[in-house]
């Protein structure tokens, strides 16, 4: 009999194959002591295997960079500071000369430290961190105790294009692993669809279902499944017209990839012929030439980030240099540079992460443009950066997490200040045609928009942060994740209100959060009123795909009557009624 399981869409997808479970055995961290004389010994031991583990990372990240893109191996670059973070080796240094112990001991007694800490956090994003710093000593204890960080899948075949792993949870090491080995799903009992797990996930174009419970106990091992990635179901022992059926969609899934293809030399433009802009989101130079290859535009937020999180900050020379060989690859095509958006999950060596954890509410606190105006130094050696690059193209400027208009007018007098410097030492530089952008993510900004057009140029919507804001649910938290719903009625008031205000003041807006670059929402963006999308690169052909098959004057229609309660949905979302309503035109 046909057992359903249900549980968080993270990657859609159809995968059909054979399960195998993966055991989790934790590894055993006993406690000895040592004389004092072993001491130094004992440190050297820890700073080696910390070394080793860096080392691992380091490779994981360049593999995560080939096949997930930047958003892979910026996951790794946060494990690799959690890594070098003070407040882990020193003080696990410490505990070994005061306590005599192992240094696995001295390592364990520091991690259950570190995660009473997260746990008293009163915020749902940092606390989510506490896998991550698991994983890091975790790994550190494994080559401790002369394990592969790969130790729970020693058992698993080198190749699985038949076999759906079945898993408690997953580490991103272990993804990149399975994924290598070419596996056809994956089942985790927990997990969030916004974890760094499920982000790889996505990245790798891996079908996957998280937070089925209880599924390592009620599938049994070699079992037919299947998995039915968009609607979060897994179909242990399916019924013959069941796996028929899916046989069929799966099918219907390679041929639709394959008519992907066809979109890559077509233009983005509908059915009743509205060009939409395509753009890519992007933080590295290499990011942007497949973009390009696919249709982008150009780079509708180019993360600086990625430079601030390899040690120091940069020097001014080293940030023109890379913003330079962004204009390169774009041939013409304009850059919007986001200024450094740091703070809650990424820390940097800006602000130390004992000091990150510490703080009461990190996600409602010092991060992006707050942070930036206080480090005013900093802050001045990103704005002539971008400004010089500015001379070799076209740069637009992008101001993140703006919460007042205050905000808006200390950056511009910021860069008009820095303007004029570079204009006395006679350097050259591109600031009289860069337009100066802000970012609305927290609803009060998308409230006063109009106030903030009067400092602004252009508006970009960060949906990831503006929908968890206004709908108080972390997405990243597997408790709570089911809240967070871009299809929320007050979400969709509150986007409808950001693009019809907008458009009255007459401003460019597009959207660049992960709401822009899923297709289930192509249609939905576009009833509202946008008509610029930015978007990672993988994403680019199937929203165009979509816009294609699109009468945007059709599905205006059917979103105006259900905002005035003329639409009836029924139990469909209000992305479904959409695609029904350009289905049956």
């Amino acid at each position: 009999m046909t057992l359903a399981l249900s549980g968080q869409v993270v990657e859609p997808g159809i995968a059909i194959g054979q399960a195998h479970n993966i055991q989790r055995n934790e590894i055993e961290v006993g406690e000895y002591r040592i004389e004092p004389d072993q001491v130094e010994a004992e440190i050297e031991r820890l700073f080696t295997a910390t070394s080793e583990a860096g080392d691992h990372l380091e490779a994981l990240a360049k593999r995560l960079r080939r096949v997930a893109g930047a958003s892979g191996e910026e996951i790794i670059r946060t494990h690799l500071a959690m890594l070098a973070d003070s407040s882990l080796i020193q003080a696990s240094t410490r505990h070994i000369r005061e306590q005599l112990c192992n240094a696995e001991w001295a390592l364990q007694l520091q991690l259950e430290t570190l995660v009473s800490e997260f746990r008293a956090i009163d915020d749902a994003y940092i606390r989510s961190r506490e896998d991550d710093i698991v994983q890091v000593v975790r790994m550190v204890q494994q080559v401790l105790a002369a394990e592969q960080p790969d130790k729970p899948l020693v058992d698993v075949p080198d190749r699985l294009g038949q076999t759906l792993v079945v898993a408690t949870e997953l580490t991103p090491n272990e993804l990149a692993i399975l994924h290598d080995r070419g596996v056809a799903g994956v089942i985790t009992e927990h997990g969030s669809p916004y974890s760094h797990t499920a982000i790889l996930a996505r990245g790798m174009g891996v079908p996957v279902v998280m937070g089925v419970r209880r599924a390592q106990a009620l599938i049994r091992e070699g079992e037919q499944l299947v998995l039915d990635g968009a609607y979060g179901i897994v179909f242990a022992d399916p019924e013959e017209s069941l796996l028929r059926h899916y046989l069929e969609k799966q099918s219907e899934s390679d041929r639709y990839r394959r008519s992907l293809e066809r979109s890559r030399g077509q233009l983005a433009q509908s059915l009743d012929g509205q060009a939409i802009c395509l753009m890519t989101n992007a933080e590295k130079p290499e990011d942007i030439r497949r973009a390009v290859a696919d249709g982008a535009e150009g780079v509708g937020l180019f993360r600086s980030e990625y430079l601030f999180m390899q040690g120091e900050p940069p020097d001014e020379e080293a940030q023109v240099e890379h913003y330079r060989r962004a204009i390169e690859a774009l041939d013409g095509a304009p850059l919007t540079i986001r200024t450094l958006d740091i703070g809650a999950d990424k820390s940097a060596h800006l602000l130390e992460f004992e000091s990150l954890r510490n703080r009461p509410n990190p996600a409602l606190g010092l991060r992006a443009v707050r942070l930036c105006l206080r480090e005013m130094e900093m802050f001045r050696v990103q704005l002539r950066a971008i400004l010089r690059a500015a001379a070799a193209g076209p740069v637009h400027c992008l101001i993140p997490m703006l919460t007042t208009d205050r905000e808006v007018v200390a950056v511009r007098s910021l860069l008009d200040e820095t303007r004029l410097d570079l204009d006395r030492e006679g350097i050259e530089h591109g600031g009289e045609n860069m337009r100066l952008g802000g970012m609305i993510e927290v609803p009060a900004a998308a409230l006063a928009l109009e106030r903030m057009g009067r400092h602004l140029d252009f508006f970009s919507v960060g949906t990831n942060d503006l929908i968890q804001y206004a709908l108080a649910a972390d997405r990243v938290d597997e408790n709570v994740a089911h809240l967070y719903d871009p299809q929320h009625p007050g979400v969709i008031h509150l986007l409808s209100h950001v693009f019809e205000t907008a458009g009255r003041i007459g401003l460019p807006v597009s959207v660049c959060g992960e709401m822009a670059g899923d297709r289930r929402y192509t249609r939905l963006l576009l009833a509202m009123g946008l008509r610029e999308f930015s978007m990672q690169p993988r994403s680019l052909l199937e929203v165009k795909k979509v816009i294609n098959e699109t009468d945007i004057g059709v599905v205006r229609d059917a979103f105006r009557r259900w905002r005035e309660g003329d639409g009836e949905t029924g139990n469909e979302s209000l992305a479904q009624y959409l695609d029904h309503a350009q289905l049956h035109h």
